[in-house]
Order: C-alpha cells, then sequence, then structure tokens
C-alpha cells in the first residue's frame, strides 16, 4: 500500500510538472475590462521573454507619440505579480481599469470637485488644462498551475519574472524612457510647455519584472554620475538623477534585497541637493505575511541546495525582500487623520507666484500626503532618490493589496507633485538659492 501510495504522489507530481509546463502559456484576448478609452493596452510577454504580439507595444508607443503633439500626456504602467496574468476576467486587470478611471476622473473630470487642483496646476505649468492617460498593463504567465496549485510555484515563477524583465520588455520600457526624455527635454529648452508624465508600478513578483527591466538604465546613470564626480574637482558636487519615468513604484515587491544593494551603495557615494526628485518608491506592507515568512523560507531554500557560501552580510540581503530589509529602509508611512491635503497649505499657484518653493521641496520629508505621512527612519537622508518605505496596515492591509483607495490617494497625490517639481526643476531658466 505504501509502494503503491508512493507511486500516486510520484505520478501526481509528473502530471503537475508535465501540464504545468503548457498551462495558461498563451496569448489572451487583449480586452481592457469596463475600458471605454483608446488610450489603454495589454501588452503581454510569454514566459521566455517576448512579446507575444510586437505590434502591440509598437502601437502603444506611436499612440502616445502622437498624443503628445498636442496634448499634456500622462503614461501609467502596471506589471501585476503572482497568480495573475492577462486573462479579461482577471482581478488584476479589472482593478488597474477601475484604477486608471479613477485617475482619469480625479485628474480631468471638471464635474468632480477633487480634479480643480491638478486641472488649475496644469494649467499654471503648461498653459492647458488639457491631459489624455494612456494606460499600459503588463500581463506575463504569472499563473502557471490552475487554482490552489499556483501556490507551489514559487521558483518557477520567480525565475520567470526575471526572464520577463530581461526580454523584450526591458527594450520597450528603455523605448518609453527614451521618449519621455525627449518630450523632457522639449519642454526644459522651452520648445512646447507641454509635457509627458510617466510613472510604472511593479507588485509582488511584477516588482521583479519591472525592476529587472528598469535598473540597467538607473545603474548605468548612477554610474556615470559617479564617474563625474570623480574627476570633478568639486568636493560637494551635487548630482542630478533623472532616473526612468516620473517614478517607479513598487509595491509588496517578491524579490531580493541583494539585487537592490548595489543601487543603494552607488546613491550613497553621491550627494544629491534640493532639487533632487524621487525616482524609485518601495511600499511594503507590515502584514504582507508571504514576504515575511514564506518568501525567506523560499530563498533559504534554494541558497542551501543552490547556492555557494554567503560572505559576510549577504545571507540576510538574499532572503529577505526589498522593503522588509531593515537597514534598507528609508521611512515608514502611517495614516495622518487630521490631515486630508495634498500638503497642508499647498497653493498650485506656488507653481508662478515662488517655483523655488516647490524645487526645494524635500519630497523624502513632507509632512503629510492625502492623510499619510513618511516618517523618516534613521536610514534617511535627505532629497534621497531611493524611498524605501514599510506601511502599516492601514495603508497596505497585505501583500495582495494594492489598489485599495488609501494608498492610490496618497500615490495619485505624491505622484502628482513629483511631477510637478520635476516640470520645473528641468527648466534651465530656473535659478533657486
Amino acid at each position: 500500500m505504501d509502494i503503491q501510495a508512493g507511486a500516486g504522489a510520484l505520478a501526481l507530481l509528473v502530471v503537475l510538472w508535465v501540464t504545468g509546463c503548457a498551462y495558461n502559456h498563451k496569448q489572451f484576448p487583449t480586452i481592457v475590462p469596463s475600458s471605454t478609452a483608446p488610450d489603454d493596452f495589454v501588452i503581454q510577454v510569454d514566459d521566455y521573454g517576448q512579446f507575444w504580439d510586437q505590434s502591440m507595444p509598437n502601437r502603444a508607443l506611436e499612440r502616445i507619440s502622437e498624443l503628445s503633439q498636442t496634448s499634456n500626456v500622462i503614461v501609467i504602467l502596471f506589471v501585476h505579480g503572482w497568480n495573475h496574468d492577462a486573462a479579461p476576467d482577471n482581478q488584476n486587470l479589472r482593478d488597474f481599469a477601475a484604477s486608471v478611471a479613477d485617475t482619469r476622473r480625479r485628474l480631468i473630470d471638471s464635474s468632480n470637485p477633487e480634479s480643480a487642483v491638478y486641472r488649475q496646476s496644469r494649467k499654471v505649468l503648461t498653459g492647458t488644462e488639457s491631459l489624455s492617460v494612456v494606460s499600459v498593463y503588463v500581463g506575463w504567465r504569472g499563473r502557471s498551475l490552475p487554482g490552489f496549485l499556483n501556490y507551489a510555484t514559487f521558483w518557477g515563477r520567480k525565475a520567470a519574472a526575471e526572464r520577463v524583465g530581461g526580454g523584450d520588455l526591458r527594450e520597450f520600457l528603455s523605448r518609453l524612457n527614451a521618449l519621455y526624455r525627449e518630450k523632457r527635454n522639449l519642454r526644459a529648452s522651452g520648445t512646447t510647455q507641454l509635457f509627458m508624465g510617466l510613472t510604472s508600478f511593479g507588485h509582488s513578483f511584477g516588482g521583479q519584472v519591472l525592476f529587472r527591466s528598469v535598473a540597467y538604465e538607473i545603474e548605468n546613470e548612477l554610474l556615470a554620475q559617479k564617474a563625474k564626480t570623480d574627476t570633478s574637482r568639486e568636493s560637494d558636487e551635487v548630482t542630478d538623477l533623472i532616473g526612468f519615468g516620473d517614478l517607479v513604484v513598487l509595491v509588496n515587491p517578491a524579490f531580493e534585497a541583494l539585487q537592490f544593494e548595489r543601487i543603494w551603495r552607488l546613491s550613497t557615494e553621491l550627494k544629491f541637493g534640493r532639487q533632487q526628485n524621487p525616482v524609485m518608491l518601495v511600499v511594503s506592507s507590515a502584514g504582507d505575511v508571504p514576504r515575511q515568512v514564506l518568501f525567506p523560507i523560499g530563498r533559504n531554500l534554494d541558497a542551501l541546495f543552490l547556492r555557494p557560501d554567503f560572505r559576510p552580510g549577504q545571507r540576510a540581503l538574499w532572503t529577505q525582500a526589498l522593503g522588509e530589509h531593515e537597514p534598507l529602509r528609508t521611512h515608514a508611512i502611517e495614516i495622518v487623520p487630521e490631515s486630508s491635503q495634498l500638503t497642508p497649505g499647498f497653493d498650485p499657484s506656488l507653481y508662478t507666484s515662488d517655483p523655488c518653493a516647490i524645487e526645494n521641496l524635500d519630497l523624502t520629508n513632507l509632512p503629510a500626503i492625502a492623510g499619510v505621512r513618511l516618517t523618516p527612519t534613521e536610514n534617511h537622508r535627505s532629497n534621497n532618490p531611493f524611498v524605501i518605505a514599510h506601511a502599516s496596515v492601514s495603508v497596505v492591509l497585505d501583500h495582495s493589496t494594492v489598489f485599495e483607495e488609501t494608498l492610490r490617494k496618497f500615490l495619485n497625490d505624491y505622484i502628482a507633485i513629483t511631477q510637478g517639481k520635476r516640470m520645473l526643476t528641468a527648466r534651465s531658466s530656473l535659478e533657486c538659492m
């Protein structure tokens, strides 16, 4: 009987292994739920890092470029995590579509009182309230087995996330960032007042995908700035790091802190001034049990069988997810019930009446944003372009929470003021003390 049971279990494992190789590895219909906008794109990547349909990312880039000729444009890109994909009924895709619709309502809809501050800011900064919001949902094979069986795919899906981030998507995001920088330079030179905004989000293993795709550009920029500083005779040389788009946001990212450590180390060797904007914001939930418990188990098992011995300090970086490794945390995030404003007393007229007040804002140390406060830790450095924040459960409930209202409002307002500061600091004519 024991032999039969063992044979049955082995047969089940073989069946799961064989079927898992093919399950859900397909292109889904590119449908954005409940969307009436022509500017919502679903881009799908296979398990080998190649696009299922190369025409879709090309169409997205062409559309963004076309809109940016006559209107302000904001691009919102989202990469989902484990247990999700690009199926039309996928909950992440539905939630992302609803979030984009809410963003359009908050930023554009004149019948919504909330939009007034954003429309006024755009009018002041660009001369027009016009705005087009383009969304890009990046789908990959986050679900590779049906139902609860997918929870046994940790190693396979993490490896797939690394391949997805290092394949065609990296090239697409590089082209998207090049377009963003081109529009930024045109505005900075005074050729146009219009702006292009770009914010990218990655959740869970989607954070691994996104980080893998953009880290190379960010690291190269840090290295270039370090080389410039090393050859400068000025000991107080101030670095201006542009990064990828306006902001890269990683929510409960499921990858090792060790992957980020090199960027962190390079950034600590540079000095950032008051003009520096945030480049990356990591938000980790205090209620994220999978990353606090399951992730270290998975990484320790991986280290036990597949990795050489660690050097001092490496094990903690390898086995803890970014955001859970305390020496790299720069902030805590908590609710501030008495404050519901963008920032206390914030007035969009400051963009013209006192632009230096905006330029000199340290966005790593603001009093409150949308009822949420970023509280610096002992690892905080003023104007640090990398914000690694640990959030209370009142802000981010658990691992799967990525579209909850409190977090969305905080991110909307934080990104809005970041974009406003970027538009001002890009001007070569602005000189502030």
